[in-house]
């Protein structure tokens, strides 16, 4: 008998040292997940030193921004939209964001675009990631009332290329090209592959006719024609002009890796006044 109390004694402090083990082992691990689950600090590396910051509010109609310029105002705003608590989300939580939308640019150190979009509880960077977390950002917009003001189309939004699948106010309705523009002069697709298209432009107009490195992408929704937004940062166009005289043809190359993957549908390319239809999926 007193042998087994004596075995019990001695396993009582091990087996409180292993529960005590076990709990603060829990503790950290849970206060582990929901500091990674919390997310938060969705302008990470944002440089208030070398950039502005602007904030972006679109009613569905309109986009308006209004821009700081002030190092110690947005160093202060900053800190405010990187202490708001967030939750990792998947991409599909896109589909919850309404009108109206906020949306959020300032350059890294680097000079790399950081752009954000918050509505309906659903925040998007552009590096993709996706999150839950309070959006009302209207408190702040009102704070930056009397600061630079200027209005943007649709395309100017930030995230707009990526939004646009999911909502279909950010596609910019498009007019047709000017016929009388385009006489005699033709543009046909020659290949398309799976980041570019080639066309075939002909000239039989009785003179030189001129086009450059610019492009637009539009998509057939319901009848009408809508402008896509591009989806990659820092898209830029050489300003170069390429002569077609009369009686040639030139084929050129277009790279659509700046609008992402494309959903199936009806598109057309648009190069100054020429357009070129093709089927995508």
């Amino acid at each position: 008998m007193r042998t087994f109390e004596n075995r019990k004694t001695k396993y009582i402090p091990a087996v409180f040292l292993t529960i005590l083990f076990l709990a603060v082992g829990g503790i950290l691990f849970a206060v582990f997940f929901y500091k990674k689950d919390k997310a938060g600090n969705i302008l990470a590396g944002a440089s208030p030193d070398t950039s502005a910051f602007q904030l972006y509010y679109y009613d569905g109609n309109t986009v308006m921004v209004r821009t700081l310029y002030d190092r110690g105002t947005e160093k202060e705003v900053i800190k405010k939209i990187n202490d708001i608590p967030l939750r990792a989300a998947e991409e599909d939580a896109l589909s919850q964001m309404e009108i109206p939308f906020f949306g959020i640019w300032i350059s890294s150190g680097e000079g790399h675009d950081i752009s954000v979009t918050a509505s309906g509880g659903v925040w998007l960077r552009n590096d993709g990631a996706v999150y839950h977390g309070d959006t009302d950002l209207s408190l702040l917009w009102k704070e930056m009332e009397g600061s630079d003001e200027d209005t943007f189309n649709v395309l100017n939004f930030p995230n707009a290329g990526q939004l646009s699948v999911y909502h279909s106010c950010f596609l910019l309705k498009a007019d047709d090209p000017p016929a009388e523009d385009t006489e005699g002069v033709s543009m046909d697709i020659e290949e398309i592959g799976t980041s570019d298209i080639t066309v075939l432009i002909t000239n039989n107009s009785g003179e030189e006719f001129s086009y450059g490195e610019y492009f637009s992408l539009q998509k057939q929704i319901d009848g009408q024609w809508y402008t896509m937004p591009v989806r990659a940062d820092n898209i830029g166009f050489r300003d170069i002009a390429y002569i077609l005289p009369d009686g040639k043809s030139a084929s050129k190359t277009y790279n659509l890796d700046i609008y992402g993957t494309l959903e199936p549908g009806l598109y057309r390319l648009v190069v100054e006044t020429l357009s070129a239809e093709f089927t995508e999926g």
